[in-house]
């Protein structure tokens, strides 16, 4: 755990530094859930070489996700190794992941219903495997000595501090098999973490939960609820995952009056789900005044989930719709996935009716 905790610490210390122009501000990007259905493992095969690669998936969301810089996602699935496996169970290949580090993400949200699908060995793999890539993770740990570690996430950038909570409401029944922990929804343990990213000097802090109904657009009482607790308690940003589509977005006043996003489900960035609305979903970006240390602003763009040809290839790979919308004949679109992409983008800005898009 000693090596954990100080390849963390150097991987901090790295992210932390790059641009000293202080006047800038921070930004972040948040993505939705990434899903591993059987279809999906299976297109991103090759036969050719016995290998799996992701890379195209998300190709055109690289220059989105690289202009931020964090990049954070839920991966929604345990990489347990083989034999792979999609719903309920999920496994997928080690090279989603490196997919996701390819595109430029630099955070692993891993507390979700997921991520004991494949039990202790599930989770202990996909933990070591993300620190084997040299990535961040938060949410789901190997034993408490590495959570007291590395958790909360503190990401420095400009000389802010920023604390990254993520929790999750359900490991769908699946038990929690000592050392290993798993965040829950648990309002005394979430003010405790509160309290130690204060004391870490977190500048401001960010939830980002696994919550809600699954394929419901709007929030729920409950999840109303939690908003105002963590608003109470010092929260500055709250990102939501789960319900596998895009719900609505709202501000709040924390205990210093000042306004703060919710957004309570960014839905999927990638998967294989057919339900209503699940097609997609949106990326976050908000930017932190380094002098202020607030959020002080927020966009957002929707990306389509294209399940077809690219580059002659049959794939899925995400379209950011405002490029579709600008420039239609860069994508091979049949006349079906065109209407289901423009109803996606249309129905996503309905929810976001006061959020400027991302340009």
């Amino acid at each position: 755990m000693l090596f954990i905790s100080a390849f963390y610490c150097a991987c901090i210390a790295v992210y932390a530094q790059g641009n000293s122009n202080t006047s800038r501000n921070i930004s972040l990007i948040f993505a939705g859930d990434i899903m591993g259905h059987s279809y999906q493992y299976k297109a991103a095969y090759d036969p050719k070489t016995d290998m799996f690669n992701y890379d195209v998936c998300f190709k055109g969301v690289k220059s989105i996700i690289e202009s931020a810089d964090y990049g954070l996602v839920n991966l929604e699935v345990p990489l347990a190794g083989p034999p792979y496996s999609g719903y309920p169970n999920f496994s997928s290949p080690d090279a989603l992941l490196d997919a996701l580090k390819v595109a430029g993400y630099d955070v692993i949200l891993a507390a979700n219903n997921h991520i004991l699908d494949a039990g202790k060995i599930g989770l202990e793999r996909t933990i070591r495997t993300i620190i084997d890539r040299k990535l961040l993770h938060t949410g789901s740990y190997i034993d408490k000595v590495q959570r007291d570690s590395i958790y909360p996430l503190i990401l420095e950038k400009n000389g802010v501090k920023i604390g990254v909570l993520n929790c999750t409401f359900s490991t769908n029944n699946n038990p929690i098999i000592p050392p290993n922990k798993v965040n829950l929804l648990d309002t005394t343990e979430i003010k405790a973490d509160i309290l130690n990213a204060e004391a870490k000097g977190a500048d401001l802090l960010i939830m980002t939960v696994h919550w809600g109904k699954e394929y419901e657009r709007d929030a729920n009482n409950k999840q109303k609820d939690l908003v105002k607790f963590f608003a109470r308690n010092g929260v500055d940003l709250v990102v939501g995952s789960h319900p596998h589509v895009v719900q609505n977005e709202e501000h709040t006043s924390g205990n210093d009056s000042i306004d703060f996003p919710i957004y309570y489900s960014v839905g999927n960035s990638i998967s294989n789900q057919r339900q209503a609305h699940t097609d997609g979903g949106i990326m976050v970006k908000v930017e932190i005044d380094p002098i202020s240390k607030l959020v002080v602003k927020s966009t957002y763009i929707p990306v389509y989930i294209h399940k077809g040809m690219l580059d002659n290839v049959y794939q899925y790979h995400l379209i950011p719709t405002t490029d579709y919308l600008l420039h239609p004949e860069r994508y091979q679109l049949d006349d079906y996935d065109r209407r289901e992409l423009l109803y996606f983008d249309s129905e996503t800005r309905k929810k976001m009716n006061n959020v400027d898009i991302l340009n």
